[in-house]
């Protein structure tokens, strides 16, 4: 004999923040926790990331590809998902600015913030304009399974916001060259011109939320921003 699923599972909606796409989900089961508990205890990022990917698959009921959500739509989900499944806020330890001294903080998970109000076209000369997304999720899964260093990483990541290049006479998508002329391109750059690249990459759109909290040792009263999902758990 079969036995019974005894539970019914509400459904909630979000808007995802570069898409503005309105999707549903539900919040993860045991099987799912596992999966996340399995991850982090790891200590393994590519893992982790994945199993977030595969955790909002699960909990997703909308038709979404998840691998190629950007970076912070993929965050935000997961946080959402989060909330709705294993408590809207969550206890976060913070370094105080006064004693750097750490206090735990109960920080509310359903009210961050994501600023994608950012200008994607760059005009390298008077011809060209090179014109830039934000990094899909499994960029940023590659990047992290075969980057040795930091500047590595961040030349990679440029590679990945690169979305076309554009003149009076023709379009041209990154998409559709070579990995060898993707990073010949960005080599041919000058200094400048590859400056205002790199604000962009290094301004990417991150889950932010204002958080203010006295030290439990110094009573400093501590006005700190939370920046990226690593803040939040």
């Amino acid at each position: 004999m079969a036995l019974p699923k005894i539970n019914e599972f509400p459904n909630y909606q979000l808007t995802v923040p570069s898409t503005k796409q309105k999707i549903s989900y539900r919040p993860f089961l045991v099987k799912e926790q596992k999966v996340l508990l399995i991850a982090m205890e790891s200590q393994d990022q590519s893992q982790m990331l994945n199993a977030i990917v595969n955790t909002i698959d699960a909990c997703v009921t909308s038709d979404i590809e998840v691998s190629q959500l950007a970076t912070f739509d993929v965050e935000y989900i997961f946080t959402q998902i989060r909330s709705k499944s294993a408590g809207e806020s969550a206890k976060v330890a913070i370094k105080c600015e006064e004693c750097k001294e750490d206090t735990e903080v109960n920080v509310e998970l359903d009210d961050i913030n994501i600023d994608t109000d950012k200008n994607k076209e760059i005009k390298l000369t008077d011809e060209y304009t090179l014109t830039m997304r934000y990094p899909r999720w499994s960029s940023m899964i590659d990047i992290d399974a075969n980057q040795e260093t930091l500047t590595d990483a961040l030349y990679t990541l440029a590679i990945c916001c690169l979305d076309t290049i554009s003149s009076e006479e023709e379009q041209i998508k990154f998409d559709d060259e070579t990995e060898e002329e993707k990073n010949s391109f960005l080599e041919n750059l000058t200094g400048d011109q590859f400056k205002v690249v790199m604000e962009f990459v290094n301004d990417l759109p991150k889950l932010t939320k204002n958080v203010e909290f006295n030290c439990g040792k110094c009573n400093h009263l501590n006005n700190i921003t939370l920046t990226g999902m690593n803040d939040f758990f």
